[in-house]
């Protein structure tokens, strides 16, 4: 970094031959020199000691916390500070010249140590000295440790700074790089909120130490350093809440030099098209921060557009630091909005563009009025007479720019030609596309995973009932008419209690088993204001079952978690009484919120409608519950809720959000996340939204060709994970020359994977499998040279088993054909019925073994009772075997997979009793008689005053189900899904209604002996 660092501008003076004590903060001659030459004609008339003296004390204090104290050094450093000369006037003096970069003294030092008498002394690796203050601490460590940045950005946080705050005091920024990352941050800022610096102009695949020696050209240039401090470096201490520095992304920090630049040099518009999530709000206040500071702007007023008053409020705590109140406005009403601009008022207004409404023309007709619109696609729009339209008459000469992250090339309201300039490419004046920010992981990718929800539907005899019933009552045609709109919609589908259970059981399922483990949060979107409650209250009641309390007690964080809802309630006379209850002031709301955000807090869903789906940053949620059809923009900003970047409390680092959608939108979500940027025009998705059965089928490729590469392992058992596996692995790899390459290359591919799915019940079996292979990895890992650990390195960053630890839980364990199977109360009632038929009974004195056998145990038993039953050349030996080996042959993915082998078993060995006890028999065993089988189960089964035959009714069934698998189906749920409607129909054609006796036991004989792949 040092050699890189040289052509530059910066010096090198190593850390032990720095003019300075150890106890000292500040290179004191360094800082009189800057003094004396930076302030000519002034200076004269100051003790230039005494000056210097003052800064010292103002480096070295830092009471009120190190943000407090940080934000007042910087002030100083940039030359607003005034001091008292002899005569008593007062001057600001400049420290540091920030236009101009090479008129200061620039030194970068190697280990420079800090110490005072009682405490431990430290060492600095890197320290960057501009005048003789230290502007820029780097903590590095080896690409060959284990450790990477993020420890030596703990280092710098939690050792550095806990230990030697004064020394950060006049901090811009740290830096923390392992050789094949670099980050920079605020000292103190949580690490999801470290970023590395790159160039939107560079490839976006430069990685490893490239990608390192351009961050360190681009970051530590001296004039990136000093404009930094001069316009980025923005704080938040004006009270209520914890004080805060923000440092811009890089997007953020080229995207408001462009604005700035096009301003001053007269153009009047351009569009901002950065990805969902990657932080527009601030980049706005960035741009704006540079526009007030510019003489050339002449005393410009800003206006802040956004279209929810909660962006208003976030953008006030920096602005009331950086100015004061004098200077930002933030009107209550329309009325008070048009005062401040016919008076001409200077600054910064942050509104919203709902208070444009009625504003008139020509309000404010000023040329340096500059209006910032966040969420740029949603209110604007070039008719006249919308809210955008009258913003534009009321300020006929403001220049105005667009910010937004959402594809929009298909909206009715063009938003490129509104706010892009022609001369632009793509009409776009910057652009940080889906892909960057996924790489810069300022935003996490978003799994799309489908949980359709589907029910039946016989429209003609609803059509008939209800014909019926408008019948009885006398209803003429008007009637009619209003009814079926109204209960006709999809209202009712939704509003159906079966269904409302069904979903909440499977959100509640689905987040106890996964995000809530890690510390994450959940949002749930229902399709109206009613259901919201109503999901609220299902949601609740299932929370406080004794199913979820196991499974709070198994995590031990929370005796109980709650469910609330969020939506929009009215204080008018016409609100719906019934909604009454839920409205939220705005200081409840905002309580809310800051308890969902708190990650101990036991609030842990939101249930929304419409509000909370756009603009709402909540880091720690990690999946949204979508049971609401949306399109195009509004499908597309919901979606990204669970994109933002977080680290928990317990070191938890979230890799990616979850969607899960039980409206069946994955095609809409495809249309809606096209990214419109030049590099990603027309591509699906831009990598944002993937689909988990794809990374799912990956994993098990994956998996499968290590297990192929390590066949001739003798006695290996990948349930075992312990050194006697570990060591046979390695000494195979050792033998076998390239093996330990392609193992190296797949495992790399499988840990990037597993945290994406690790809650996929699909890959639970391979839990001790992918432990074991990165017990083996880590051992090559600590085997290789430092050009393979780099690379490694380069690929894998961080080693991955703390986070595969982090990620790992208790999960059933799923049948494969060599493991146990572990089942519910069905799957145990048709085992021990299976082994009654295959084994004989124990003795007294042997007891049952209790031990639930392997599949494998299971097919080899069978196989002893076929040998011992049947002639082995006979035909009906051919049959049996040939379905042991179709057996065999199959891969056991899920609990159900694992029951539906041992019926599939259990009819195989049904056969051979059958064919012991009569020998001279054919043996049918894909041909079962499902007629008679059937007429038992209904004839067992029937309601009383059943008209009907059971011999018809199970002759129909037969011939409707056998019909229906013949048709070509996408795949077998959509076939199983599709006979359970065909069974459904027959019995409703009998009337008999689809549910309980005798339909259960009818569909539960189909699945098990019609559906057997």
């Amino acid at each position: 970094m040092i050699q890189w660092s040289l052509p530059m501008g910066w010096g090198f003076t190593a850390g032990r031959s720095l003019p300075r004590a150890t106890t000292q903060t500040v290179l004191t001659g360094q800082v009189r020199d800057a003094l004396v030459r930076l302030n000519p004609g002034v200076v004269d008339g100051f003790d230039v000691d005494a000056v210097v003296e003052e800064i010292v004390a103002t480096v070295n204090a830092v009471e009120g916390g190190l943000v407090r104290a940080n934000e007042q050094v910087l002030r100083l450093l940039r030359g607003h500070k005034e001091f008292r000369d002899a005569d008593g006037v007062w001057h600001a003096l400049k420290v540091i010249d920030v236009e101009h970069p090479t008129a200061n003294t620039l030194v970068v030092s190697d280990e420079v140590t800090i110490t005072v008498p009682g405490k431990t002394p430290r060492r600095f690796d890197l320290v960057y000295w501009v005048n003789g203050l230290p502007l820029v601490v780097v903590e590095v460590k080896s690409p060959t440790a284990k450790s990477g940045w993020a420890k030596a950005a703990r280092e710098i946080n939690d050792v550095y700074a806990a230990e030697y705050p004064w020394f950060f005091t006049p901090n811009v920024f740290a830096v923390a790089s392992d050789g094949l990352k670099l980050r920079f941050g605020a000292v103190g800022a949580p690490l999801n909120l470290w970023q590395p610096f790159r160039s939107t102009a560079d490839d976006e695949n430069l990685s490893g130490q490239a990608d390192v020696q351009r961050s360190v050209e681009l970051l530590l240039n001296p004039a990136t350093v000093l404009d930094m401090l001069a316009n980025f470096a923005l704080f938040d201490t004006s009270g209520g809440g914890v004080d805060k520095k923000y440092l811009p992304r890089y997007p953020q920090m080229e995207a408001a030099h462009l604005i700035h630049e096009r301003v001053v040099a007269g153009g009047q518009k351009g569009l901002i098209w950065h990805h969902q999530g990657s932080g527009k709000t601030l980049l706005m206040v960035f741009a704006a921060s540079l526009l007030l500071a510019d003489t050339r702007t002449e005393s410009p007023t800003i206006i802040l557009l956004s279209d929810r008053t909660q962006l208003v409020r976030q953008t006030s705590g920096v602005f009331t630091s950086a100015m004061g109140d004098a200077y930002f406005h933030q009107p209550a009403t329309s009325a008070e909005l048009r005062a401040l601009l016919a008076d001409d008022v200077r600054g910064v207004i942050s509104t919203t563009v709902h208070k444009f409404a009625d504003a008139g023309k020509n309000l404010a007709t000023r040329d340096n009025i500059i209006v910032l619109v966040d969420e740029a696609h949603r209110t604007q729009s070039d008719k006249s007479k919308s809210l955008a339209g009258q913003m534009r008459a009321a300020l006929p000469y403001a220049k105005v720019f667009g910010m937004t992250g959402t594809p929009l090339r298909n909206l009715a309201t063009d938003t490129f030609a509104l706010f892009g300039e022609e001369t632009d490419p793509g009409r776009v004046l910057h652009r940080y596309s889906v892909s960057r920010s996924l790489r810069d992981e300022a935003t996490v990718p978003v799994m799309l995973d489908p949980h359709p929800v589907s029910f039946d539907m016989n429209g003609q005899e609803l059509q008939a009932e209800f014909d019926q019933f408008a019948d009885d009552f006398d209803l003429d045609d008007p009637d009619r008419e209003a009814l079926s709109r109204k209960f006709g919609r999809l209202t009712s589908v939704f509003a159906n209690p079966d269904r409302i259970h069904t979903v909440c059981q499977d959100i509640v399922d689905h987040y106890l088993a996964g995000a809530y483990r890690n510390g994450l949060k959940a949002q749930v979107v229902a399709y109206n204001r009613e259901l919201a409650v109503a999901y609220t209250d299902k949601i609740n009641e299932l929370l406080a079952g004794f199913e979820a309390s196991q499974a709070l007690a198994e995590v031990g964080k929370h005796d109980r978690i709650t469910a609330e809802v969020n939506i929009s309630v009215s204080d008018s006379k016409d609100e719906d009484p019934a909604m009454r209850p839920y409205r939220l002031s705005e200081a409840e709301e905002e309580e809310q919120k800051r308890r969902f955000l708190t990650p101990d807090d036991p609030l842990c869903f939101l249930v929304v409608t419409a509000k909370l789906m756009t603009g709402f940053d909540a880091p720690n949620e990690g999946v949204l519950y979508l049971d609401k059809p949306l399109k195009a923009h509004t499908l597309f900003q919901t979606i990204t809720r669970p994109n933002r970047t977080w680290v928990s409390p317990t070191g938890f680092v979230k890799t990616s959000g979850v969607v899960v959608d039980y409206i069946g939108l994955a095609e809409e979500v495809q249309r809606a996340v096209v990214d419109p940027t030049s590099e990603g025009a027309g591509k699906k998705g831009g990598g944002f939204v993937t689909n988990p059965s794809e990374l799912v089928a990956e994993f098990r490729t994956t998996f499968a060709r290590i297990e192929d590469l390590l066949a001739d392992v003798d006695d290996l058992d990948l349930t075992v994970h312990g050194y006697e596996s570990v060591r046979a692995i390695n000494v195979f790899l050792d033998a076998n020359a390239g093996a330990a390459e392609v193992f190296s290359k797949d495992y790399r591919l499988l840990a990037r994977l597993y945290p994406l799915i690790n809650t996929d019940k699909r890959v639970a079996k391979y839990r001790d499998g992918f432990g074991l292979f990165g017990s083996v990895y880590t051992t090559l890992f600590k085997k290789s040279s430092d050009e393979e650990r780099k690379e490694r390195l380069g690929e894998l960053g961080p080693m991955v088993l703390e986070i595969i630890n982090a990620h790992v839980h208790s999960f059933t364990v799923v049948a494969s054909q060599e493991e146990p199977l572990v089942l519910d109360a069905q799957g145990i009632a048709i085992l021990k019925e299976l082994m009654a038929l295959v084994r004989p009974k124990p003795d007294k004195d042997d007891g049952e073994d209790k031990t639930p056998p392997s599949a494998a145990e299971i097919l080899d038993r069978i196989k002893a009772a076929l040998e011992k039953g049947v002639d082995p050349g006979s035909a009906k030996y051919t049959a049996l075997a040939e379905r042991i080996r179709l057996l065999r042959d199959q891969i056991i993915q899920n609990a159900q997979d694992a029951l539906d082998f041992l019926s599939e078993a259990l009819r195989i060995a049904r056969a051979i009793v059958n064919a012991e006890k009569h020998p001279d028999e054919a043996v049918v065993v894909l041909d079962d008689d499902h007629v008679g089988v059937l007429s038992r189960i209904i004839h067992d089964h029937a309601p009383p005053g059943l008209t009907v035959t059971e011999r018809n009714l199970a002759e129909e069934i037969d011939q409707v189900v056998t019909r229906t698998l013949a048709q070509t189906w996408d795949n077998a749920d959509a076939r199983n899904r599709g006979v359970r409607r065909a069974t459904a129909a027959v019995f409703r054609r009998y009337m008999l209604k689809p549910v309980g006796e005798p339909y259960d036991s009818t569909v539960a004989y189909i699945e098990a002996h019609y559906l057997v792949d």
